[in-house]
């Protein structure tokens, strides 16, 4: 779900958020606090991950 939206937010297929997301740890970021991320709401975790993929070197 989160990277069908972040995919919506940034005008991209959702192979290429995923890939995105692989490559600046989002997908790590994920995993390891999927407990806390759930409870979250959906639009907040995907510009937590768009700021955590900026400061490992993303550019979306």
């Amino acid at each position: 779900m989160i990277v069908t939206l972040f995919a919506k937010k940034y005008h991209c297929s959702e192979p290429v958020a995923y890939q995105y997301l692989c490559q600046y740890g989002g997908n790590k970021l994920l995993v390891d606090h999927y407990g806390y991320l759930h409870t979250q709401d959906y639009n907040q975790v995907v510009d937590d991950l768009s700021d955590y993929c900026r400061r490992q070197g993303g550019t979306l």
